[in-house]
């Protein structure tokens, strides 16, 4: 997680609550700052909650740890649920960052995870010091190198996909999606104003087609969940979605999110791609067809906090389906 999160109002509470939840991960914490273990209990008494953000069901905050002498020793990051019944996805993201850390692949050091006395599980890891990819202008070798970090955690995963599986039965590599309802579904409770202009039961052809595509574990490279760490190292963070997707899922969040800049083309990134995977042309119109599916995606679970992001995201949508119907025409009609 990065330190440059926005700072809101914390409430005693929630800080009574942090204290209670980190208080056992005292020794591991004092081993990740570098002091000597028998002084947990002064670093609990010694905590500063500094930042607070909320995510998706859970909670993040950033704290400095301080000694008994008010010397600062260190800071760390805080993830934790306080919605019992959607938790979940925070116990797959911790098992995501143990298979990770294990590997040491390109993600945030974990200092603990575990379960609070509310029964609600929480992560603490390092607080990442950096700058996010979308601060910058990217070149396609920068670009590249990401694309190798993306694939290293696609494949670390997939040999662990039987540890996540234990969290959740939706890593079924080999199960069909019936994505014209998923969509369906996503919409109306969503963005149920957006006005469908052709169908979209193309997607059930083309995205379950594993006699041609690949399928992997998306956990959403958006450019906000890509940093780069101030000795240059590139991080990924935030992986709290995750889904079942096509082997271009990843790929398309990073370079079609709106807020990513590159000094080359998209075709040129597309490219790169296919070269690196040793992918023949006649793949295109999947790669484009997963284009479709996945901006929509960021386009409906983008609209209620950034309404100007989702609509960059539809603009793609009807962009990706264009090209996958050489037609003029719009999938998603944005005109109201």
């Amino acid at each position: 997680m990065n330190e440059g999160l926005p700072n809101k109002k914390i409430e005693v509470n929630s800080i009574e609550s942090i204290k209670n939840t980190v208080f056992d991960s005292g020794e591991k914490i004092c081993s990740f700052l570098g002091i000597q273990s028998n002084t947990p209990k002064d670093i609990m008494d010694n905590l500063v909650v500094k930042t607070k953000l909320s995510g998706h069901n859970n909670e993040i905050f950033i704290i400095d740890f301080y000694n008994t002498q008010t010397e600062f020793l260190g800071k760390a990051c805080l993830k934790y649920s306080s919605d019992i019944e959607h938790n979940n996805g925070l116990r797959i993201e911790s098992d995501i960052l143990e298979i990770l850390n294990a590997r040491d692949v390109m993600c945030p050091k974990l200092i603990n995870t575990g379960t609070n006395k509310e029964g609600n599980p929480f992560i603490l890891m390092e607080v990442i010091k950096g700058e996010g990819v979308d601060s910058r202008v990217l070149d396609i070798q920068t670009a590249e190198l990401i694309l190798d970090i993306i694939q290293v955690h696609e494949s670390v995963l997939l040999d662990n996909l039987d540890i996540l599986k234990t969290s959740d039965e939706k890593f079924d590599l080999d199960k069909e999606v019936d994505f014209d309802n998923k969509l369906s579904s996503f919409l109306k409770n969503f963005t149920p104003h957006f006005k469908i202009k052709n169908s979209y039961r193309f997607l059930n052809e083309y995205l379950n087609s594993l006699d041609v595509i690949k399928k992997t574990i998306i956990t959403d490279r958006s450019a906000d969940n890509i940093f780069i760490r101030e000795d240059g190292q590139i991080i990924m963070i935030d992986f709290s979605t995750v889904r079942i997707g096509t082997q271009f899922d990843n790929w398309i969040q990073f370079i079609d999110d709106p807020r990513a800049k590159f000094s080359c083309s998209k075709d040129a990134l597309v490219k790169k791609f296919f070269v690196k995977n040793n992918l023949n042309e006649d793949k295109i119109n999947h790669y484009h067809v997963a284009s479709v599916y996945t901006n929509l995606l960021q386009g409906i679970f983008t609209y209620q906090k950034n309404p100007t992001l989702s609509m960059q995201y539809i603009n793609n949508t009807n962009s990706a389906f264009a090209d996958f119907t050489k037609k003029k025409g719009v999938l998603i009609d944005t005109g109201h």
